[in-house]
């Protein structure tokens, strides 16, 4: 049997780029769903499962995770490890390597994972002799994960690049390792410049175990993600957050459940539908209609808009008339083709979207970017680019 797991590794050096241009200033780990970022939901899960040590490793836009969690868990123990360099997940946890001393927990800092998953893997370690035990889960798209080759429990391979298999078992981005697994993970070899944290498991020299997981798992990995996960965490909830400080004018009406933050500035005649997060300080105009969509905090929302499916970052301004009428739609991401996709339209930090601008299904536009006043946007402006009609 394997010793009781105090300490836990938490991965949230990415850059996040399929989630472009909301990851532009701020960590994918920071994003937001139901107002609350992707990496509390993890080490809230942590800590009620009796970790007491945890370690995060941090990257891309770095200070912004450091500052946030320093102050959102003042009293933790936490430590934060630099990975300089994007060389693959297994590389970030060995940045981990000096911090730890036992068995601990890994988890993905940019999944929400509940504490129901976390103690699963607990007990399934703790009552085996195995070096690692993986969470694995049912998926209808295993070629978005690692795809699990198991046989009676015990784990073979996780193949994340499966194109065809008759598992549909995939990697819920949930272990604990025994400390052997540094060293093997100093025996893989790169591909593609990177060392990768599933495969592991043909490295160990022991047996690896795996608990099955059937909820308590979500992935916001895309900007579809993003607004699943969102709703189906207002599901959960069956009423709507509305903060005090919130000015919701008498004639707008507000749907449940939905979020409303702080200082949060609601106009008359609008909609606030099923599904939508007000982050901190928004401001919505009259007549307009937010439906399924998440408003980033310092947004500022005009008149007579209507946004659906979609996703507006922090500070972006989106003027009078603007349609986003949401949808199904094919998107390339980092190369890949995404078909029949529910989505609207993405709006980077600070971004300007000029009055009567329409966004068809799928478009993106990029932090700092403006879009001239009657645009019809199709597909993608780049950040810092102005597109006019």
């Amino acid at each position: 049997m394997n010793d009781r797991v105090t300490e836990a590794v938490v991965l949230a050096a990415g850059e996040g780029r399929r989630l472009r241009p909301l990851t532009t200033f701020q960590p994918k780990p920071m994003l937001p769903v139901a107002n609350r970022p992707v990496v509390e939901y993890v080490l809230d899960s942590l800590f009620e499962c009796g970790i007491e040590h945890v370690v995060v490793v941090v990257g891309h836009r770095a200070d912004r995770i450091q500052t946030h969690l320093s102050a959102t868990y003042p009293d933790a123990d936490i430590d934060f490890v630099q990975q300089d360099s994007r060389l693959g997940s297994g590389h970030a946890l060995l940045q981990a390597d000096t911090q730890l001393d036992g068995p601990f927990v890994v988890c993905n800092g940019d999944n929400v994972v509940n504490a129901d998953i976390v103690s699963k893997v607990l007990e399934r370690f703790s009552m085996t002799n195995s070096v690692a035990t993986v969470a694995v889960a049912q998926s209808d798209t295993p070629e978005e994960y690692g795809v699990v080759v198991e046989d009676n429990g015990r784990i073979s391979d996780i193949d994340e690049h499966a194109v065809d298999s008759e598992s549909y078992l995939v990697n819920a981005g949930v272990y604990v390792f025994d400390t052997t697994v540094f060293d093997a993970l100093r025996r893989i070899p790169p591909q593609d410049g990177e060392i990768r944290l599933p495969e592991v498991v043909q490295y160990l020299d022991s047996p690896v175990t795996s608990v099955l997981v059937s909820s308590g798992w979500l992935d916001p990995s895309h900007p579809w993600g993003l607004l699943s996960v969102t709703e189906s965490l207002l599901a959960r909830r069956h009423a709507s957050v509305i903060a005090d400080s919130a000015r919701i004018h008498g004639r707008a009406l507000v749907e449940e459940p939905v979020i409303v933050g702080d200082d949060c500035d609601v106009g008359p005649g609008a909609v606030i539908s099923a599904g939508s997060c007000l982050q901190n300080n928004v401001t919505v105009g009259a007549n307009t209609v937010i439906e399924r969509s998440i408003l980033s905090t310092d947004a500022r929302i005009g008149a007579g808009v209507v946004l659906r499916d979609s996703v507006v970052g922090p500070g972006a301004h989106v003027g009078d008339g603007v349609i986003s009428p949401g949808g199904q739609a094919d998107v390339i991401l980092e190369g890949r083709l995404y078909t029949d996709r529910r989505l609207g339209s993405i709006i980077g930090d600070r971004a300007e979207v000029g009055a009567n601008v329409t966004l068809t299904p799928g478009s993106r536009v990029g932090a700092e970017a403006v879009v001239g006043e009657g645009t019809v946007l199709h597909g993608d402006v780049r950040e810092r680019v102005e597109v006019t009609h």
